[in-house]
């Protein structure tokens, strides 16, 4: 016992270096530079649009028209303006766009010893024809969509994804994060949200119709304001035909709650 105690006292000066090493590393990141990139285009009438990140979020309103417009705030930071101009530098943005594809990508270096050095980030602000198809992902950041009623898949790591005032169909997924979505009707191909570790919230038009299926591993379920005539119901799980039945929506949670409830 004495032997143990020894050792981790021992070892707290050596984690308390650690720790305040950490800290040291995050001060020092005290230049910081910026750079914005931006773009327009036209696109054609049942184009797409694809835009994936890396480090930062991205938020997508309704445009005017048939036109798309893209800027992204990069920045970087680093011990010395020196060093962040260089990591900015290093942050490209990739436009792969032919056709009725409009296609944005964040890159970044890898096996870079002095890039791991410092910070970057992109934030993104899109802006697309309402009535789009739209792609939308990110690794280290949220996606919040505004307003669209095309069809909508949306994909994060960490971070959560929101969307208010959809119109169409959507299918969301995030790891860690919650979600959370407000549509103004149920489209003809549904509703689909996934959340590993988070919360799953949906509201919806108390008139709509849809076929509605909830499931959950660690967490509850609940539905408010809503006629739901329920077929299979338990603390984990919610089958039911919302107004007689309709275009399906599900909802599936491993650890967090899932909340479903009218917008009106």
């Amino acid at each position: 016992m004495r032997i143990a105690r020894r050792s981790a006292i021992a070892l707290l000066p050596v984690l308390l270096v650690a720790v305040s090493g950490c800290d040291i590393v995050t001060a020092d990141l005290k230049a910081r530079e910026t750079a914005e990139w931006r773009k327009s285009y036209q696109l054609s009438p049942g184009g797409r649009v694809e835009v994936r990140n890396v480090n930062g979020r991205i938020e997508v309103q309704p445009s005017e028209g048939n036109t798309v417009e893209i800027v992204a705030l990069k920045s970087a930071r680093a011990g010395s303006s020196e060093a962040a101009k260089e990591a900015l530098g290093r942050i490209e943005i990739v436009d792969s766009s032919s056709g009725g594809v409009i296609k944005v990508e964040t890159r970044l270096p890898r096996g870079d010893g002095m890039f791991h050095m410092a910070s970057s980030e992109v934030k993104y602000n899109v802006k697309v024809p309402a009535a789009a198809e739209v792609e939308f992902a990110t690794v280290n950041g949220g996606v919040e969509v505004t307003g669209l009623t095309g069809r909508i898949k949306t994909e994060t790591t960490n971070g959560g994804i929101v969307g208010r005032q959809i119109g169409g169909p959507i299918e969301a997924n995030t790891t860690n994060g919650g979600v959370e979505v407000e549509v103004t009707r149920i489209a003809e191909h549904g509703v689909r949200l996934g959340c590993t570790n988070g919360g799953i919230r949906l509201r919806l038009p108390a008139d709509a119709r849809a076929t509605i299926s909830a499931s959950v591993t660690n967490g509850g379920i609940s539905a408010e304001g809503l006629p739901i005539e329920v077929t299979e119901s338990s603390r984990r799980r919610l089958e039911g035909r919302l107004n007689g039945g309709g275009p399906q929506v599900r909802l599936e949670g491993t650890n967090g709650g899932i909340s479903i409830s009218s917008r009106d």
